[in-house]
């Protein structure tokens, strides 16, 4: 079973104001969409949506595809460690 989630990515993200957080998961501030899209390209990376429910929605400005790795690297390992029990 594929449980793959998807984010909103770069211009794709729908709200208006975003709490943005670096790649460290430190918190910048929370910018308008078009800003936090300047300041990911400034950077040479993408905008990722990662909490779109919260109030405002949490986006973080990390290279996507890195983004990726790490989410398939931490659900490869629970789900290794949810067989050990």
């Amino acid at each position: 079973m594929n449980s793959a989630k998807f984010y909103q990515i770069n211009q794709y993200i729908k709200a208006d104001k975003l709490r943005v957080i670096d790649e460290e998961g430190k918190q910048i501030d929370v910018l308008s969409r078009d800003q936090a899209l300047r300041l990911a390209k400034k950077e040479g990376k993408d905008l990722v949506e990662i909490a779109p429910k919260a109030k405002p929605p949490v986006a973080k400005i990390i290279d996507f595809k890195k983004f990726q790795y790490l989410e398939n690297k931490r659900a490869k390992k629970s789900k290794k460690l949810g067989q050990k029990q």
